[in-house]
């Protein structure tokens, strides 16, 4: 078997060639097919059934009813009505939350705190109104219903019908019973009111800006921030290991290799998050520019949005890039999975936790998208109070930042004390030497292992 020499060429290798070994393609295939079946499996789980996954939607209770003072000594129907709701069986079980509020300020501070999905409020003058339908001169009661677009579009609609429902379930039951103990016949017109006695009027108890999206606004922005995190990590990954001449820089048909530096794991991990500290700030700019400026969405508090979002995208990014330097390629995918698969639909943004399989909600306690999206929603449509979720964001996304880095931090101290070098100290002096003896197309003269340099290779016929 003969050997190549120096300066030989190297036999050139198609692509049949490389297909014949199975493990070529048999690798890369498993590795895809597991990452798209695991994020398949949450993605289409989250939304699957919210309605048999419901599970303690808050949905708030008020009662203002003054009551009546009739000669049959009728109860609070409000209150009544409101017990009937509390105590009515609900399928699935503890699907619903009931929270009793004494006041329409406590509900609507709730509400302003993101506590609530809606709220079921029955006025002041129910039961005088409700009574009345028994009467000459009937009329129906108006009962409100509070929405929270903030919490998103699934969450408010969510709320709003369960809340809807109650009402209107709960003040037929009440009429029923008033019909039943009535003295005598009622006409006609009447009855038919008895069976629809209340009107509900929907109102948001916190109004959102114009240009708000709805309540989706904080999640797109929150999924701008991920995807800089993790796609910024990815980026600044090869483009510092090809500056550190651990990897090949093309750009079309150009191949740039620099000599490799002899660097620790730990210093090039620590270069890597410095590099994407620096780089955070002008990307959570553009973002927060483009949104202003070019779109003009409503962005109050800009000036804690734009602090929150460094957190964020250094939060992600350092997890990512822990993930990478560690395991390499394959980080890539776990960090995919876990940041982005996973992530993004148990984020809350879009569909709520409330509404979603067990499995799901635990995966929510702990995904940085969840905080990240929380902490947005509340800059943007909660006056950044810390109640709405700001407070548990920064907490979340400082111990995930602190986890990141100690992970990445003692995992390449690790690496490094073993001996696991990227490349042998030795070994870069040698590759340093040979690299010298390559000849460049443009200019042959040697050049000096210490020199910043860059070989191009190029065919020549």
């Amino acid at each position: 078997m003969s050997r190549l020499r120096l300066g030989q060429p190297a036999m050139p290798v198609s692509a049949l060639d490389f297909l014949r070994h199975p493990k070529n393609w048999l690798v890369p295939s498993f590795v895809l097919t597991a990452a798209i079946f695991a994020i398949t499996v949450i993605f289409t789980g989250s939304v699957a059934n919210p309605a048999a996954d419901l599970h303690h939607a808050p949905v708030g209770l008020v009662n203002l009813d003054a009551g009546s003072v009739t000669p049959a000594n009728t109860p609070n129907l409000g209150a009544q009505v409101l017990n009937g709701i509390r105590a009515q069986p609900q399928q699935p079980e503890n699907a619903v939350s009931w929270q009793t509020f004494d006041s329409l300020e406590s509900v609507t501070a709730a509400i302003a705190d993101n506590k609530l999905f809606a709220a079921v409020v029955i006025p002041s003058d129910y039961s005088s109104k409700l009574i009345s339908l028994l009467s000459p001169t009937p009329q129906r009661a108006e009962v409100t219903v509070l929405t929270n677009h903030g919490a998103g579009s699934m969450a408010s609609e969510l709320g709003a019908q369960i809340a809807e429902s109650a009402a209107r379930g709960g003040s037929a039951a009440a009429a029923q019973q008033l019909l039943a103990h009535a003295p005598g016949a009622i006409p006609a017109a009447n009855a038919i009111l008895l069976a629809d006695p209340v009107t509900v009027a929907q109102h948001q108890a916190v109004p959102l800006g114009a240009r708000t999206g709805n309540g989706m606004t904080a999640f797109f922005y929150s999924l701008l921030l991920m995807m800089v995190g993790f796609l910024g990590a990815n980026v600044i990954n090869g483009l510092v290991d090809s500056e550190l001449g651990f990897g090949a820089t093309e750009i079309g048909p150009v191949r740039r290799m620099l000599p490799p530096r002899h660097i620790s794991r730990l210093h090039t991990y620590l270069a890597k998050c410095l590099t994407l500290l620096i780089a955070s700030v002008p990307a959570a700019t553009a973002i927060m520019a483009a949104s202003v400026f070019v779109v003009d969405i409503d962005l109050p508090h800009c000036g804690l949005l734009w602090l929150f979002s460094v957190l964020a995208i250094n939060a992600i990014g350092a997890g990512t890039l822990a993930v990478v330097t560690l395991l390499g390629p394959i980080g890539i995918v776990i960090s995919m999975i876990f940041f982005v698969g996973w992530s993004i639909p148990v984020s809350g943004g879009a569909i709520p936790l409330q509404a979603m399989p067990p499995f799901w909600r635990f995966l929510g306690s702990f995904e940085p998208m969840r905080a990240v999206s929380d902490g947005v929603r509340a800059l943007i449509y909660f006056d950044a109070h810390a109640g709405a979720g700001l407070a548990r964001a920064w907490a979340l996304l400082v111990i995930g930042l602190l986890a990141a880095l100690a992970l990445g931090l003692l995992g390449n101290v690790f690496y490094d004390r073993r001996g696991l070098h990227r490349i042998h100290p030795r070994a870069i002096g040698h590759i340093q030497q040979f690299l010298q003896m390559v000849p460049h197309h443009k200019d042959p003269t040697p050049i000096e292992p210490t020199a910043s340099f860059a070989v191009t290779e190029s065919v020549t016929p």
